[in-house]
């Protein structure tokens, strides 16, 4: 029974390993969008300021 066990906790441990490589490089694939719209962002609340002395 334990043999059984440790078995599979080593073949969660690399699924979940593969599963974590795979999230790493999705993250790595959506970091230029995020960055991008957070500078969007930051222009955006700038540009709200402004609009809101101007009304």
């Amino acid at each position: 029974m334990r043999l059984v066990n440790l078995l599979i906790d080593l073949r969660f441990t690399r699924e979940f390993s593969a599963f974590t490589r795979e999230f790493g490089a999705f993250t790595r694939e959506f970091a230029p969008f995020t960055r991008e719209f957070s500078a969007f962002t930051r222009e955006f609340a700038i540009y709200s300021r402004i609009r809101a002395v101007f009304l």
